[in-house]
């Protein structure tokens, strides 16, 4: 696993240990990464296209996103029915370019025309970037239907048509009977092979003239997380770190297989309707909870196994090292068409966000929601439809302005701001706050902070906002918070000047659990036409001494800021004293968790005094808060670790077991074992190779650890004085 890779896990999991009264440190040179302008994209299931483009609302709202963001969500044609679609050249019985048979709902058989590619073809935005999922499952005549496809595909699409996916959702396919028990990474790679080899090699691929035109393969498409076993149909193989052998063969040993693979893919939905373990976890507060985003293990046991964005981070590895990225290709709040009273909450829309977000700070290029015209996850739907002895209209839900939100985050002003990185701030990074740098310049020497995210993931649950005309009135909200909703202030230290101007964008609802009133800074969008409404409201706060900027944020609401006036940092994330500390602090963790999983296999354990009061030994007797096996080579490797700075980066003489530094170090150690290394089995020593003093003065200097003029004392830590 590289190590930047190990820094976003680091950075992520670090737990805010500061005064709650200090500001939240950006601490220098935080591990980011790219965040790309149409990052938010949207999966539509091939059965519902049609009904889709069969009004404006769509095209609509799509173009309000690029209008602001500067480019228009990529769309994913593909679900469940692309192992269904066949292509017909002769007109359809039906006399239309498509049927499902036996209808729309139990579909078993998608037929589709040449012209049904047509007709789609020319209804989104301009610029908007095609994925196209060919039919993998029928493989009796040699995969002659998929190659078909996607010819027919790209003759109506043309360059827009960026990419292929062999089939969705590929390791689910021995459980539908479309594979026997022998599918595996193996068997997939061959056959990925012959049908990219057919489309290749054919004559309308060869002739299109730019290469950059020709469209590349989405890799993997697997739906089952990796780590999570009670949402696996099969027992299987089939990860990104076993198809391209962590970025090193398997599916990219072969030159001619790595250049046309433009991205890799993987499925994620955190609850489900349609199996019972998720059903268990299927709960807005969850869905809201920024940790359980992250990742949850221990009590209560039906979260044990809730782990989401955290287990993707080898497979984000293993693709960048393969050579491209990883995108989640298909996701939602909620399987199998969603939950309403979950999936079209303002508690939908925020979680959107910072789950985009967080995905784009772990390295996941894009993300891709799911839609269906009769789903109760869809952000927006075309027609009314009945539904569980209701009729429910066509419409706008909640969730929708989490993707405008976004799009106001990832906006550029200018050619000098067109590439963006995003980091997640270790300081804001709780159940229910969590925060992100955005900055601009591709180069690390170049990058400036140029915006904060900040998200309150409180619940709070209003009685305003309960009904929308396109949700289910029998999931409208009945069970409500006390008392008045809360107003936190929260305080940040930047690298930006005193008495700059800093706009301030909301993503504002009436609460969690409300369907409708929601607006970004008091703009909405017509439900029937998804015509914009309404001025943004303006709100500007200064930047105050020291880079401090104060903002207010209710319970539940989402805040962008973004500096407006005058040169934006030079320097990443300092911000004075402040960042100095908050530098120290951030390498540090992510130094020590870095050596902590190299211990990972070491068995030798004794007692070992920590700072008071907990006392940890090999025989899992303990006194204090914190309870962990820790290798007494831990402690070791702790207390030096300062002494390994000074040897890489040069700073003046200081001795480890003496400084006020070592023992917070070792203690952030046995948090990090604690909280990390028995819930990730996959890292292992075995990953990274030498464990001697020379890597990890290479993980100390890549991080550009400062020591001097750090004062620990203004950091509390439980347990250290």
């Amino acid at each position: 696993m590289s190590i930047r890779s190990i820094a976003s896990l680091a950075a992520l999991a670090a737990v805010a240990a500061q005064d709650p009264s200090s500001p939240i440190d950006i601490p220098s040179h935080l591990p980011t990464r790219r965040l790309v302008p149409d990052v938010y994209g949207y999966s539509i299931e091939p059965i519902w296209v049609d009904d889709y483009i069969s009004t404006p609302l769509a095209q609509t709202l799509l173009g309000a996103v690029a209008r602001v963001a500067g480019k228009p969500p990529p769309i994913r044609v593909g679900g469940n029915t692309a192992d269904q679609t066949y292509l017909h050249d002769a007109p359809l019985s039906t006399g239309n370019s498509s049927v499902a048979i036996p209808g729309y709902l139990n579909a078993r058989q998608f037929n589709v025309t040449p012209a049904w590619y047509d007709g789609w073809a020319g209804y989104f935005p301009e610029g908007t970037d095609f994925v196209y999922t060919l039919n993998l499952a029928a493989n009796t005549s040699a995969w002659s239907n998929a190659v078909a496809q996607a010819e027919a595909a790209h003759k109506s699409l043309g360059r827009r048509l960026k990419q292929f996916e062999l089939g969705n959702e590929i390791d689910h396919f021995i459980n539908k009977g479309w594979r026997d028990a022998s599918w595996d990474v193996a068997a997939y790679v061959e056959q990925f092979r012959n049908v990219t080899g057919q489309i290749v090699s054919s004559e309308w691929y060869k002739g299109i003239a730019d290469d950059g035109d020709k469209p590349t393969f989405q890799a993997g498409v697997f739906a089952d997380p990796p780590w999570v076993p009670d949402q696996q149909d099969e027992i299987d193989d089939f990860s990104i770190a076993n198809l391209t052998k962590d970025g090193e063969g398997g599916i990219v040993e072969r030159e001619q297989d790595k250049d046309i693979i433009g991205s890799y893919a993987t499925h994620l939905y955190p609850q489900s309707t349609c199996d019972g373990p998720r059903w268990l976890r299927m709960r807005l507060d969850l869905l809201s909870d920024h940790q359980v985003l992250w990742k949850v293990s221990g009590q209560p046991p039906f979260l044990r196994q809730s782990v989401n964005i955290s287990q993707f981070v080898p497979q984000v590895a293993a693709a960048d090292k393969a050579g491209a990225p990883l995108v989640m290709g298909e996701t939602n709040s909620v399987s199998c068409s969603g939950k309403s009273g979950i999936s079209d909450t303002f508690g939908a829309a925020l979680w959107g966000v910072d789950y985009v977000l967080l995905g784009a700070s772990i390295g996941i290029r894009k993300t891709y929601f799911h839609l269906g015209a009769q789903s109760e996850y869809s952000a927006f739907t075309p027609k009314p439809y009945r539904i569980k002895n209701e009729t429910v209209g066509a419409g706008i839900r909640a969730n929708w302005y989490g993707h405008y939100f976004v799009a106001k985050i990832v906006a550029t002003n200018s050619d000098k701001d067109k590439e963006l990185s995003i980091a997640a701030l270790p300081g804001a990074n709780s159940s229910s706050l969590s925060g992100y740098a955005v900055y601009t310049g591709e180069e690390e020497e170049e990058r400036s902070l140029k915006k904060l995210v900040f998200l309150d993931m409180g619940v709070w649950n209003g009685t305003e906002g309960l009904s929308n005309n396109s949700t289910l009135k029998a999931t409208d909200g009945t069970s409500f918070s006390n008392g008045t909703r809360p107003v936190s202030t929260i305080k940040v230290s930047t690298s930006w000047t005193a008495g700059q101007s800093v706009s301030v964008t909301r993503l504002t609802g009436p609460g969690t659990n409300a369907k409708s009133g929601v607006a970004v800074s008091a703009v909405t969008f017509d439900v029937r036409t998804g015509a914009k409404v309404g001025e943004e409201k303006e709100e500007v706060v200064e930047v105050g001494e020291n880079g401090t900027v104060e903002i207010k944020i209710k319970r539940a609401e989402g805040v962008l800021l973004e500096i407006t006036d005058g040169a934006v940092s030079e320097e990443v994330g300092s911000s004075g004293a402040a960042g100095k500390t908050g530098a120290l602090w951030s390498g540090l963790f992510v130094a020590v968790m870095t050596i902590g999983f190299m211990l990972r296999d070491l068995e030798a354990k004794r007692c070992v005094t920590l700072p008071s009061p907990a006392i940890v030994c090999e025989d899992d007797t303990y006194s204090g808060a914190q309870q962990a096996h820790l290798p007494a080579k831990a402690h070791t490797l702790a207390q030096s670790l300062l002494a390994i700075a000074k040897s890489c980066l040069g700073f003046g003489d200081m001795e480890p077991a003496k400084s006020e530094v070592a023992p917070v170090v070792t203690y952030m150690v046995v948090l990090g074992l604690d909280a990390l290394l028995g819930q990730v089995p996959i890292f292992r020593s075995s990953k990274f190779g030498d464990t001697g003093e020379q890597s990890i003065c290479v993980t100390v200097a890549f991080f550009h650890l400062d020591l001097s003029g750090a004062n620990p004392a203004r950091h509390q830590y439980p347990g250290v004085t």
